[in-house]
């Protein structure tokens, strides 16, 4: 018989390391990008990547901040216009599952 330790040791060094990768992509401020990819992008909107795809919207968007101060209602109708997703919530979900399979190889 395993023990916990030994049967949950290798998971728990795959999620610290995932961990860590995602904490440098948002020291980085790169975080989006690596979640949007341009393959993700060209597979799931009409943008290249999430830059063009936000630079095509109505708000002018240079920080973090003017991002976060877009409301989320109409966002949401702009990547249900522009994407194969119902709002983007659906859209960073499906965005993390590809990063996650990314991160482990899959």
């Amino acid at each position: 018989m395993t023990s916990v330790d030994e049967e949950f040791g290798d998971v728990s060094a795959v999620v610290d390391e995932l961990h860590d990768r995602a904490s440098a992509l948002s020291e980085d401020g790169d975080a989006l990008a690596a979640v949007f990819p341009p393959s993700f992008m060209d597979h799931h909107t009409d943008a290249e990547t999430f830059e063009a795809f936000v630079e095509d919207s109505q708000w002018d968007v240079s920080s973090r901040e003017e991002f976060a101060a877009i409301p989320q209602a109409a966002f949401d109708d702009y990547v249900a216009d522009r994407t194969a997703f119902g709002d983007f919530e659906e859209m960073l979900g499906q965005a993390g599952e590809e990063w996650m399979a990314r991160q482990l190889g899959l």
